[in-house]
């Protein structure tokens, strides 16, 4: 009686200000908020966590109109079934049937993920489950963990943790998982459910949505030992957190109001075994979620070996792109059918190695025909016409004075009078290689009128850069003028007459980072300190280190970076990524927990001990 009573003046309370501010002014609906909240499922028949579960059609019902979306890329079953349930839309429910002959005393799990959806909003029910038994209990066993990047320890979207009774090392490469659920943004995953056994466990990003590690674009995680499932007792919603006393209450009246919508000829009945929460299709965790083992997963992208031939292309004059599908390690072109007589190219790697150009000074000839090998292999053969292509369209009226070669030279911290840091050598770079360079016709003035004697040296073996060999005073402006004909290119062509006017900052223009870090105890270890961008995409300084003490990353602008530790196992000077069928993990690394703000000027240190956990 009381519970009616305050209904009663709940609604009073409601609509008494309806009444006052109908004598206002009118105005147009606003449509209220977005509806974001996924639809929630009332009842199911049978209910879910049902036994003796014959195969007979599963229907469930939702407080709103629903659709299917993606079922074929999100619906897993598991144990798996020859042919997968249909599922069909009818009104505010879903009807599965299951044609399949099932298995006795198993507990199968209908893993539906996000293909159920509120038919206005698109939103969808997460990781949504069905669950049964053909035998007299649900199976009641489980596992719970983490999966994070190897590299990063962020976790990423859309990564599938699976499970594999089939123990050998091909499995998730020829077998769907019997078990499967989906990582929370948080990168933590539950598996419930789960029959007394060992099992291999693995975290994948499903490119193809057919389950299967069969894709070089795939990450994958896996754990070097078998797991075993325990039985974690009673589970609360692993992707919400808690709320408060007072605001549950509301929302068991939300759903007492939501059941009392229901079409009353049908009665609305939940499993026994199963909490509203357990329908409402989110991943749970236990209650002493503390008190059970936990699985730390970390994805990786397998390292591509398998190098392809992409293209041949004549950039320009004398420069010819040969493109490849991975970096090259150690490329050798062959001119198969005239060859050299003599080194008849200049080579240069893209900065990622994947593209190789060959510089071709006096070449005579108008085809070559090569043949490519990378790493002790050939490749590819290829044949490439050196002829210029007509012009078309407004460069066939250009003269032929207009389209001759020039040679162009950039200071790129000069242009504009730029800023120049004041602890780097001075350099200017050249869009050729360059074959010679004559110092006299440089001239150099401090504040546009002082001479100042200055020297230049090639800094790459391929001579497009001229790198100034001593460091000018901080603090001033200079202009470097380089008079007509001083540089020569590969191909003849000299410079015209060439002004760049600069100024060098200083030492306060700077800050640094000085990390205090405590390493492990270990012989004979080495390890790589990185310094990165706040996000951890770009490196942008690393220093190789064996002990502890302090290292200081300077010339820092006023930013926020990170840092990152990597454990370099093989001594190699760099990150190395995992192999499965290896069984080769990514080499570990330990990221600080806090992002680290520098300040102009000033000296910012932090303390770090890393361990082995």
């Amino acid at each position: 009686m009381n519970k009616v009573f305050k209904r009663i003046t709940k609604w009073i309370f409601l609509i008494l200000p309806v009444f006052y501010l109908s004598c206002a002014n009118v105005v147009a609906p606003t449509g209220g908020p977005e509806d974001e909240d996924p639809p929630v499922i009332l009842r199911s028949n049978p209910p879910n966590y049902s036994t003796f579960y014959a195969g007979e059609d599963v229907r469930v019902f939702f407080d709103e109109f629903v659709e299917i979306s993606n079922l074929q890329q999100n619906l897993l079953v598991s144990p798996p079934l020859k042919n997968n349930p249909e599922v069909k839309v009818r009104g505010r429910s879903i009807i599965m049937s299951v044609s399949d002959t099932l298995l006795e005393n198993t507990t199968y799990n209908f893993f539906f993920g996000e293909s159920i959806v509120d038919l206005t909003e698109g939103n969808a029910i997460p990781n949504f489950q069905f669950i049964v038994s053909t035998g007299s209990y649900v199976d009641s066993l489980a596992i719970r963990g983490t999966v994070v990047n190897a590299l990063t320890l962020k976790p990423e979207e859309n990564v599938f943790v699976m499970m594999y009774d089939n123990v050998y090392d091909s499995v998730p490469i020829l077998e769907r998982p019997v078990y499967l659920t989906k990582a929370n943004p948080r990168g933590e995953f539950l598996i419930t459910n789960i029959r007394e056994g060992e099992y291999m466990l693995f975290a994948l990003i499903d490119m193809n949505s057919n389950f299967l590690f069969d894709n070089p674009d795939e990450k994958i995680a896996f754990l070097d030992s078998l797991v075993t499932p325990v039985y974690m007792g009673p589970a609360r919603l692993l992707y919400e957190e808690e709320t408060e006393e007072s605001e549950t209450e509301d929302a068991d009246e939300a759903v007492d109001d939501q059941t009392d919508a229901v079409d009353e000829t049908e009665e609305i009945s939940l499993s026994d075994s199963a909490s509203a929460d357990t329908l409402a299709g989110d991943t749970l965790a236990p209650e002493d979620a503390n008190d059970f083992p936990s699985y730390e997963l970390y994805l990786f992208q397998e390292k591509d070996t398998v190098q392809r031939f992409v293209s041949a292309s004549m950039a320009a004059r004398g420069k010819l792109n040969l493109v490849f599908r991975i970096p090259a390690d150690s490329v050798v072109v062959r001119e198969y059918e005239n060859p050299f007589d003599r080194e008849w190219f200049i080579p240069e790697y893209s900065s990622n190695m994947d593209t190789l150009t060959l510089w071709m000074p006096g070449m005579a000839r108008d085809t070559l025909r090569l043949e490519i090998s990378d790493r002790g292999h050939v490749i590819d053969s290829v044949t490439v016409s050196l002829l210029e292509r007509a012009p078309r369209g407004r460069d066939a009226r250009r003269t032929t004075e207009e389209t001759e070669p020039v040679l162009t030279i950039t200071a790129p911290t000069a242009e504009g009078r730029g800023v120049h840091p004041f602890h780097e050598n001075f350099e200017l770079k050249s869009q050729t290689p360059l074959d010679r360079f004559d110092i006299d016709l440089f001239e150099l003035y401090l504040n546009d009128s002082i001479p100042v004697e200055a020297d230049f040296r090639f800094k790459d073996e391929i001579k497009r850069t001229l790198q100034m060999t001593s460091l000018l005073e901080p603090d001033s402006a200079y202009r470097l003028v380089i008079l007509p004909g001083s540089i020569t290119d590969m191909f003849g062509v000299q410079n015209d007459t060439l002004s760049f006017a600069f100024k060098l900052n200083n030492e306060e223009s700077y800050g640094t980072i000085a990390a205090n870090i405590t390493l492990p105890e270990a012989e004979d270890s080495q390890y790589i300190l990185q310094l990165l961008d706040e996000n951890m995409e770009m490196v942008i300084d690393e220093k190789i280190i064996d002990e502890s003490g302090v290292y200081s990353f300077r010339y820092l602008g006023a930013s926020t970076f990170a840092l990152r530790l990597v454990f370099d196992e093989n001594k190699n000077g760099k990150w190395d990524t995992g192999h499965y069928l290896r069984r080769q993990q990514p080499e570990r690394v330990k990221v600080y927990p806090e992002n680290v703000q520098s300040r102009l000027n000033w000296e910012v240190e932090i303390l770090w001990e890393v361990t082995m956990e």
